[in-house]
């Protein structure tokens, strides 16, 4: 995530918490906001600012219900060009692509990735990374936006099959029902939803080709934008790719960068990310561009990709799409 944003969601969350007949200073209380400040929609926020908000909201909703409610307020409109690339995608997985790749764009605390096999396809959604008083929070209202999205840009079939929690259920069943068209399965192991893998290369209404292509650009600018030249986490991005072939480590980018390992571990944490996270982040990116627009063999790949044994190589591509590189170059092939 960013570390700045809009006001947009943290004056929707608020609202409602303000519905239920929580205190304006309990809401705000320890999040370096005021009521005037939040609803300006030209103000610009930091991501932790919104996260003291959700932290007061959680201690106060006893019912468990606002995540929830709060999830389906959030509209493609409520995103922007980042909503708009979404809508006129030609197809669910584009869509997806389009979403996940300028997630920093939206209002979303969680890890959201995707994951395929032969006849479901999942997108998890995870947020260890977070205090643990906000977890569940986070996770029920981006589950409930992603349910929410995805029934927009079906409009009117629905397309989520089963939603998933780690948590007991906590409220009936017809709450579920209204809120998210679906009663979830609770005490999993994982948290996310899932559907129909046929659904991915499935025609959205909106597809626009043309002002989608306007739109990722946009996406593109507003995200550069917003990470800015001072971003420790775009800086080592750029060093991994430039050393990736030379078994680069976290100590190396260090030295290039004049800081020390313990600095440099301190600046990602503060920006919500890692060294590990964004090496694996570069490789996977790397790893899909070169199957698709390559014909070098994966053990080529591999070695490029700065993995010693290929065998590594191929169980980090199956933790991150679900399948072997050999399945999706056949695929896409």
């Amino acid at each position: 995530m960013t570390e700045t944003r809009s006001t947009g969601s943290a004056l929707l969350m608020l609202n409602l918490g303000l519905q239920q007949g929580f205190a304006l200073q309990q809401c705000l209380n320890d999040t370096g906001m005021d009521s005037e400040l939040i609803s300006d929609s030209n103000a610009i926020i930091q991501a932790s600012q919104e996260l003291a908000l959700i932290k007061n909201l959680a201690s106060l909703d006893l019912s468990q219900r606002l995540a929830f409610e709060a999830g389906s307020h959030y509209h493609l409109t409520t995103y922007g060009i980042w909503g708009f690339a979404l809508a006129t995608s030609a197809t669910l997985r584009s869509a997806i692509e389009v979403g996940l790749n300028y997630l920093e764009l939206t209002f979303a605390f969680c890890k959201i990735t995707l994951q395929e096999d032969d006849s479901q396809a999942y997108l998890q959604v995870e947020a260890q990374h977070l205090p643990e008083a906000s977890q569940r929070f986070v996770v029920e209202r981006d589950i409930s936006a992603i349910i929410n999205i995805h029934r927009e840009l079906f409009s009117p079939v629905m397309p989520i099959g089963e939603a998933y929690l780690r948590w007991d259920k906590v409220l009936p069943n017809s709450f579920y029902e209204q809120v998210l068209g679906l009663i979830p399965k609770f005490n999993q192991d994982k948290n996310g939803v899932t559907f129909k893998r046929e659904l991915l290369d499935m025609p959205l209404p909106g597809a626009n080709e043309a002002s989608r292509k306007i739109l990722v650009a946009q996406c593109q600018e507003l995200l550069q934008d917003r990470l800015k030249d001072n971003s420790a986490a775009l800086k080592v991005r750029d060093l991994i790719i430039a050393n990736l072939d030379q078994q680069v480590d976290m100590e190396s980018v260090a030295k290039q960068m004049c800081v020390s390992l313990r600095t440099l571990r301190r600046m990602l944490s503060a920006e919500g990310t890692s060294f590990r996270k964004l090496m694996d982040e570069v490789r996977e990116t790397l790893a899909l561009e070169l199957i698709q627009g390559t014909n070098l063999s994966l053990e080529d790949i591999s070695y490029r990709l700065g993995y010693s044994d290929t065998a590594n190589f191929f169980h980090a591509f199956k933790r991150w799409k679900g399948f072997t590189p050999n399945h999706f170059r056949q695929t896409k092939r």
